[in-house]
């Protein structure tokens, strides 16, 4: 049942700001449930996510109240949270990370995407395969998960059999959206669960002999009684791409806890 009305709330935000020519793109589950699941009420759901692009958000948020839906508050980077007439949350991203996160851009992302009309019977847009599979790795990472979150690496085991590239190609990727370092951790991570793809595509990324020290030592964080504290968001600020990104995102990171 959760299955079938978070399916029917995409419908229905899509066709409401299909009427202000804003397209939405399911991210997350809302996504993940119809691609990697033969049956999509496998794939547990609490809420909706959607990704719209970032000069249309406050239209699309704008539309969505005036259409019924409740505003209950917003995320830390910017996500609008609403309350949907069938009682599901919606959160409504401008972005699928902080700026200063990773390299994963709301514009790159929807350039790269394709148009479908069947998964969720409206017009939405959905990411490329190898941006559904850098959102993954850089979720991991960014949220402190450790080996013990064997859903999320199954999820990313399945997500590699829909890639459609080679290992050197999703590395390239990986490298081109920011999540070098993050990939340094999270694939060895998914190899010992048996994924040969990551292991491959790890095998494929370049030399980088920071990245080599920073993931295990990131790893050793999030595993420790400290994962959950701030020491593990330093943690998972040095798995960005560079130590100067690193640096801008923790710092502002804490700008938004003080504020």
């Amino acid at each position: 049942m959760t299955s079938i009305v978070t399916t029917e709330v995409v419908r229905d935000v899509a066709l409401r700001l299909a009427a202000v020519d804003v397209m939405i793109m399911p991210v997350k589950g809302a996504l993940l449930q119809h691609w990697l699941f033969e049956d999509p009420a496998d794939r547990a759901m609490t809420d909706v996510d959607l990704l719209v692009r970032p000069e249309q958000f406050e239209l699309a948020c704008q539309r969505l109240v005036a259409s019924g839906y409740v505003s209950v508050g917003q995320s830390s980077i910017g996500a609008r949270v609403l309350r949907s007439p069938l009682h599901v949350a919606v959160d409504l991203h401008p972005c699928l990370f902080d700026p200063a996160r990773y390299r994963l851009s709301t514009s790159d992302v929807f350039a790269r995407s394709s148009v479908d009309e069947s998964l969720f019977g409206a017009s939405v847009r959905l990411p490329s395969p190898p941006d559904a599979y850098a959102h993954l790795v850089g979720k991991f990472a960014s949220d402190h998960r450790t080996a013990l979150d064997t859903g999320h690496l199954d999820e990313l085991r399945r997500m590699s059999s829909r890639l459609g590239r080679s290992p050197r190609g999703v590395a390239d990727h990986l490298v081109r959206t920011g999540m070098r370092r993050a990939a340094r951790y999270v694939l060895p991570l998914c190899r010992a669960t048996g994924d040969t793809m990551a292991g491959q595509v790890f095998d494929a990324l370049p030399h980088d002999p920071a990245g080599s020290l920073l993931a295990p030592w990131a790893g050793r964080v999030f595993a420790s009684p400290w994962g959950g504290t701030g020491v593990g968001g330093v943690a998972a600020h040095m798995l960005n791409d560079t130590l100067g990104r690193a640096a801008w995102s923790g710092v502002r990171a804490m700008s938004r806890r003080r504020n």
